[in-house]
């Protein structure tokens, strides 16, 4: 084990014993999906985030980075449900330098042309190089278009774009190059904003772990894995943020996403020990939930929960054509599952 995963283990160890109480939080008892119901289709390892593409044959565009071997690089799929295929998307045009280790992204469609914006970390977990990388989706591959780089991109997790293009990014910490953060559940995170021409500034902070990041109307919603769980802000027309509200205090959540009938759907991991053993040995396995949670009151229930068995870590959920779709942070392979009739 490297000196880096050594340390991330051990805390995520003392961490899970602090939160124990806290990861029990009050939900429905009903799971609305068996993974009996749901199937699993074959991807790169790591598809950490699973976002929707509405061309004329709908697909889905996923991040793939092995990280349990870090310094590697990544790729993006695409994965077209009505044909079962599942492609990697060549990427050309790149800096000659430029090495792709994929998580979260963000799709926008201008003027019949999609733009994909992905974040892009440095070959160690604990840094502080990070970019986001931005390319015009194609049919058969991504062309390069431009390297948004800012030392406010301390340690990026996921991106949302709101409809006039500002961009939303989540930190996990303030500092990237520091595990002190973690270990004193430091609340330290933040939101960053880009607006194109106008440039980097700090939209939001104080979060513990700021992870998933989710854009409707003008609502904007951040997750914390370490904090009070869902946070909501209200955009002003200039994209800043303000109105802060806690919309739930469920904890260790990951990423969020909107579902058909306008809840939230939101991945978390119930152990973090079970968590860092699974990072650490594959066979070892991980419990993992999804929460369907109303954005306005905050009521939530699970939907969907597995001991590690099927599918350990689920990091990212999409709803798509009606079906739903998780990815995860380790293994190479999604979940892929009917859509509640209460989240159409």
């Amino acid at each position: 084990m490297t000196p880096t995963l050594r340390h991330l283990t051990q805390h995520l160890l003392w961490v899970s014993l602090m939160l124990a109480p806290m990861s029990h939080a009050t939900t429905s008892a009903a799971v609305e999906l068996n993974i009996a119901q749901c199937q699993l289709i074959g991807t790169g390892p790591g598809p950490d985030k699973v976002i929707s593409q509405a061309l004329d044959t709908p697909r889905l565009l996923i991040s793939s980075h092995d990280r349990r071997h870090f310094a590697r690089t990544g790729e993006i799929y695409a994965y077209t449900p009505s044909t079962n295929a599942m492609v990697v998307l060549p990427r050309v045009g790149e800096p000659e330098k430029f090495r792709f280790r994929p998580q979260g992204m963000a799709l926008r469609h201008v003027d019949s042309r999609w733009w994909l914006y992905v974040i892009s970390h440095d070959r160690d977990l604990i840094s502080d190089q990070h970019s986001i990388a931005v390319y015009e989706v194609l049919d058969d591959q991504l062309r390069f278009h431009e390297l948004l780089t800012s030392p406010l991109l301390s340690a990026p997790n996921d991106i949302a774009i709101a409809p006039d293009g500002t961009l939303y990014v989540t930190n996990e910490r303030a500092n990237g190059a520091s595990i002190v953060e973690w270990l004193f559940l430091q609340r330290k995170a933040t939101v960053v904003m880009y607006r194109p021409g106008e440039g980097w500034r700090v939209a939001a902070g104080q979060f513990a772990i700021a992870n998933g990041v989710a854009i409707r109307g003008d609502n904007l919603w951040v997750t914390q894995t370490l904090g009070e769980g869902l946070v909501r802000f209200k955009r002003g027309k200039d994209g800043q943020l303000s109105e802060r509200t806690s919309v739930t205090a469920l904890s260790l959540l990951d990423g969020l996403s909107v579902a058909s009938n306008g809840d939230l759907l939101s991945s978390a991991y119930p152990s973090l020990i079970g968590l860092g053993l699974h990072w650490q040995r594959p066979a070892s396995q991980s419990p993992t939930k999804i929460y369907a949670i109303n954005p306005t009151t905050g009521a939530s229930r699970v939907i969907f929960t597995d001991s590690g068995e099927r599918i350990s870590a689920i990091s990212s959920v999409q709803s798509f054509d009606g079906r739903l779709y998780a990815g995860q942070l380790f293994d190479p392979y999604l979940l892929s599952c009917p859509l509640p009739a209460s989240l159409q």
